[in-house]
């Protein structure tokens, strides 16, 4: 009987539903049910481990009661009110305050969004506004190969990440967006080594504003790890040289934390690591982990100040900015990252996980590198360990490698030629293990795979 019921779900996905990122008219065969902690169940009763946090975003695992209560209880408040022309509701405003008290110093003025793409969308819209008045001509975003920053019209034009499998249906994209190198060491495009290449990727962001003009440049945005290309992680000078390139150059620095804030890299924030403060600050996923829509821009005082003595409307919005129920997820979702010290954990977690990877699987023969910060994690297979080539073959690899971890009951995130590992910051050692142990047979047999 359950068996039907699943066959019926799934013919009707195939009727009726399109997916992201996959064939229409098609899907993997698994329905997903219920979940908890870092357990998802299919319609059959199965159990996968999800090791990804889904698309990275459940950080506080799934099914807590505490959030869904926050949900329900605003509910039974207020359901919706526009934030738009002044109005506001009690929600959106404690969820502001509560953000201000954990965000980086100077970060404390916020423009609430339902998601990453509208963050990063808002956060370009400030940066050209706030040059507009002064030089109108001051536009141009940067950002980095292997990017991923939305798949709306103006994050797509920054992404980089799958430029061709991404874009080529879209074309053109919108005008003023550059990219350039990023800090993947592993497969460094000025064919250097790190720390001899003395940050070279780093100091080519100077180069590149200098050739295009200061004058033009007003903002670079990067994530702090490369989230979907693969968890790919800066060196330890990157940050700061990136930071201190932008202030003398007069050129806005954008921290895309959509991915790696709330507690994923073992600080609350990403840039918290090397001690650097954006100028502005994108967020979503962790701050209600994925429980229900929402996000935020974090806006540094300086530009607040600058946008603030115009004394003009800022002319930008979305219907459900400042969403009441959003906002009170998000203030029960914090509080529970915050209360029960998950970014020490993630921490933690990671350090453990990473350890055993480079024990026990750097050594297997398709394993080229792993590396990682936080529950932000990337095993890179290669064909050649010597040449770092990738198989010809490897988007059908890579789909291979998740068909058997989702049989073997592990949801697994693969992008390109890096396989991921980015669960929910509740997790143990013991679960992390059982992770690892799934894995490791999979890894081993990729050879053969292809």
């Amino acid at each position: 009987m359950k068996k039907a019921k699943t066959d019926e779900l799934l013919q009707w996905d195939r009727d009726h539903l399109i997916h992201s990122m996959w064939p229409m008219g098609t899907n993997r065969g698994v329905v997903f049910d219920t979940a908890e902690g870092v357990i998802l169940r299919d319609t059959e009763g199965k159990e996968y481990i999800d090791s990804s946090s889904q698309l990275v975003n459940v950080n506080i695992g799934h099914g807590r009661k505490e959030v869904i209560e926050a949900i329900v209880e605003q509910l039974g408040k207020l359901q919706y009110t526009t934030t738009y022309w002044g109005f506001t509701n009690t929600a959106a405003i404690r969820c502001a305050k509560k953000l201000a008290e954990i965000t980086p110093p100077g970060l404390k003025h916020f423009f609430f969004t339902s998601g990453g793409s509208e963050s990063v969308e808002t956060a370009f819209k400030i940066a050209r506004n706030f040059w507009h008045a002064k030089k109108p001509e001051k536009n141009k975003i940067i950002s980095l190969y292997h990017s991923f920053h939305g798949v709306s019209f103006g994050t797509l034009s920054a992404t980089s990440l799958g430029m061709g499998r991404l874009w080529k249906s879209y074309g053109p994209l919108v005008p003023g967006f550059l990219h350039i190198p990023s800090y993947y060491c592993y497969r460094c495009a000025f064919g250097l080594e790190y720390p001899g290449c003395q940050l070279k990727c780093a100091n080519f962001l100077a180069e590149t504003i200098e050739q295009e003009g200061r004058d033009s440049v007003a903002a670079f945005i990067a994530e702090p790890v490369q989230g979907s290309a693969g968890m790919i992680c800066p060196p330890p000078e990157y940050w700061p040289r990136v930071r201190q390139i932008c202030s003398e150059m007069g050129v806005l620095l954008i921290a895309d934390e959509v991915m790696s804030g709330f507690g994923r890299t073992g600080k609350l924030f990403a840039v918290e690591n090397w001690g650097v403060i954006p100028d502005i600050m994108t967020m979503a996923k962790g701050i209600t982990s994925g429980y229900i829509p929402f996000g935020a821009v974090a806006i540094r005082e300086e530009v607040y100040q600058e946008l603030r003595n115009r004394q003009t409307p800022f002319l930008h919005g979305f219907t459900y900015s400042g969403h009441a129920v959003g906002a009170a997820a998000a203030i029960r979702d914090m509080e529970i990252i915050v209360g029960e010290k998950l970014a020490d954990n993630a921490a933690r977690m990671g350090k453990y996980a990473l350890g055993r990877l480079r024990e026990e699987f750097l050594p297997l023969p398709a394993v080229g590198d792993v590396n990682g910060l936080g529950l932000m994690i990337g095993i890179e297979y290669v064909e050649d360990k010597k040449t770092r080539a990738v198989s010809k073959k490897v988007m059908e690899i890579s789909q291979k490698i998740q068909d058997r971890a989702l049989r073997d009951g592990l949801f697994l995130r693969v992008s390109g030629s890096r396989i991921t590992l980015s669960p929910p910051l509740i997790i143990n050692q013991e679960q992390m293990d059982k992770i690892l142990t799934i894995l490791k047979p999979i890894v081993a047999e990729i050879p053969q795979m292809a």
